[in-house]
């Protein structure tokens, strides 16, 4: 089996694990467990926070991780504990008024240091152990397949939930996700590491070096922070939809479904337009979708915030793929370790200060008002990331021509 295909099936895997301890689903059991509105979005902070500070670490010390196979495929294991823990709740609800929101907030902090660790090492395994030439289609074609078994999931579970009684069939899933992040780890695994020439230390931190000394490291700042922001909040609107009385625990299971569906719909439309259109292009007109349609989702009925989060969902997912795409061309790939580290860094620390901005922010401009917030900052995100990708291909235009 190519390294391609297991590629395909640990990332399919993970991602059917990862809907069912993440996202609207873990939101909604959260709420029915008890928690309150703010511990919910104060839960999800933690989460970004303890990434956040793993990605500083590995700011400096990704280059230095020789076996990144290995430790890629251990890290895929960490939300396997913050599940167990979802999973006894659910089991035994009457164990949730003993100290359980203390013990999902401290699990959540030792699973997310391994999230952090993964987010980093799963851009940096590509180039370990595929052919980069095809990263751009491999990416949309994977996530697209990815989203395909999660929405065939997450369809099958909203069926069982309006059959069977809440709590137990969600502790079913739960089970199935720890088993999804237990064959992920060892499909990883098992993928064949392409031999390279290992770099020196002086190599190691002259790439560091080069990665600050970038002026384009720090142009993006600004898009990777603004971005964060606004994905914090669409990552919410589960329980922004609740909160609002849209939607109820039977029917928020259905923002995973839409997510899944625009997962599966937003990365193979990228995988076949990036080439024709140029990513910048697509990252473009994506931005502008999800200007036109996410701002309305509570505005118009349970029918119509479906219909409305639909488009924008899946706008976002063609974002989602093209930002690390349109990244290959701007940054060198000896320094896609470390900058990647600074940009998740940015990127997952603004989605930490969202959650936590979004009780004020709806106080002050309601939730409305909270979701143009969130469109304003994901326009500036795409617009500056187009305009330094533009100016990247004109200045190597240049360079070939004066050659």
């Amino acid at each position: 089996m190519s390294n391609i295909t297991k590629y395909y099936i640990h990332t399919t895997i993970y991602n059917v694990g990862f809907t069912f301890c993440t996202g609207a689903i873990m939101q909604t059991f959260l709420i029915q467990a008890g928690f309150l509105e703010d511990q919910v979005y104060l839960l999800n902070s933690l989460m970004q926070i303890m990434q956040v500070a793993m990605m500083l670490v590995l700011t400096f010390l990704s280059g230095k991780i020789k076996r990144v196979k290995l430790a890629t495929s251990i890290s895929y294991l960490s939300l396997s504990l913050l599940t167990v823990v979802f999973l006894i709740g659910a089991i035994k609800p009457e164990l949730i008024k003993h100290g359980y929101v203390i013990a999902v907030f401290i699990v959540a902090g030792i699973s997310y240091v391994g999230v952090g660790l993964y987010t980093i090492l799963a851009y940096c395994l590509p180039y370990y152990t595929i052919d980069m030439k095809d990263y751009g289609k491999m990416t949309g074609i994977s996530t697209a397949i990815a989203g395909g078994a999660s929405f065939l999931v997450s369809l099958v579970y909203s069926i069982l939930l309006s059959k069977f009684s809440y709590m137990r069939t969600t502790a079913v899933f739960f089970v199935i996700a720890i088993v999804c992040f237990i064959l992920t780890s060892i499909v990883c695994a098992s993928m064949r590491e392409k031999t390279i020439e290992m770099e020196s230390d002086n190599q190691e931190k002259g790439d560091v070096v080069a990665v600050f000394k970038n002026k384009n490291t720090y142009i993006l700042l600004i898009p990777n922070f603004v971005r964060g922001l606004a994905i914090g909040i669409f990552n919410v609107i589960a329980t922004i939809a609740i909160s609002t009385s849209i939607l109820n625990e039977t029917t928020s299971s259905y923002v995973n479904i839409i997510l899944q569906i625009a997962t599966f719909a937003g990365n193979i439309a990228f995988a076949f337009a990036y080439k024709k259109l140029s990513t910048k292009n697509v990252l473009l007109f994506a931005t502008l979708g999800v200007c036109v349609s996410f701002p309305f989702s509570l505005k118009l009925g349970a029918i119509g915030f479906f219909c409305c989060f639909a488009i924008a969902s899946f706008f976002r997912f063609v974002i989602d793929t093209a930002i690390p795409v349109i990244i290959t061309e701007i940054i060198p790939k000896e320094q896609i370790g470390p900058y990647t580290s600074i940009r998740m860094l940015i990127f997952t620390g603004a989605q930490a200060v969202a959650t936590l901005i979004i009780t004020p922010l709806k106080n002050a401009i309601s939730y409305t008002g909270v979701l143009i917030f969130a469109t304003v900052m994901l326009f500036i995100c795409g617009i500056t990331y187009y305009a330094v990708a533009k100016c990247v291909k004109q200045n190597e235009l240049k360079g070939s021509e004066s050659n």
